[in-house]
């Protein structure tokens, strides 16, 4: 018998008991990633940032220092006020445009979605700050 028949022999006998450890890993991280997700989908926001009647580039600098201060502080979700751009020829809004372009590009900030209607509903984002 070589090594590779006695490899093979030990493998067939460790069937189901080999584990690898790089998908097991992946699968806990995977799991705490949907747990997190979820946790700060229902978790209600911890500071607010209203945008109205500000012009993009405030509006901007307004969203980076928000942000910064959100992650010095420790908050794990925040809100971000744009309104819904009823006065503009854009169905989205102005400033929602520019929240959507900050919240894809800032690496501080994680998952994000429209608001409930008690916080603002579509004229509000809430962002999960990552730790």
């Amino acid at each position: 018998m070589n090594f590779g028949d006695i490899l093979d022999k030990w493998e067939s006998s460790q069937k189901g008991q080999i584990v690898d450890k790089d998908a097991e890993a992946e699968k806990q991280e995977a799991k705490e990633k949907s747990r997190r997700s979820s946790y700060i989908q229902k978790l209600s926001p911890q500071a607010t940032l209203d945008l109205h009647g500000k012009n993009q580039e405030e509006a901007w600098k307004a969203l980076n220092d928000f942000v910064a201060a959100a992650k010095r502080q420790g908050l794990q979700k925040i809100l971000i006020i744009h309104g819904k751009g009823i006065h503009s020829a854009d169905s989205e809004g102005v400033l929602g445009g520019v929240v959507k372009k900050f919240i894809e590009g800032d690496q501080r900030l994680g998952a994000s979605g429209s608001a409930d209607k008690f916080h603002g509903g579509s004229g509000a984002t809430w962002v999960a700050v990552r730790p």
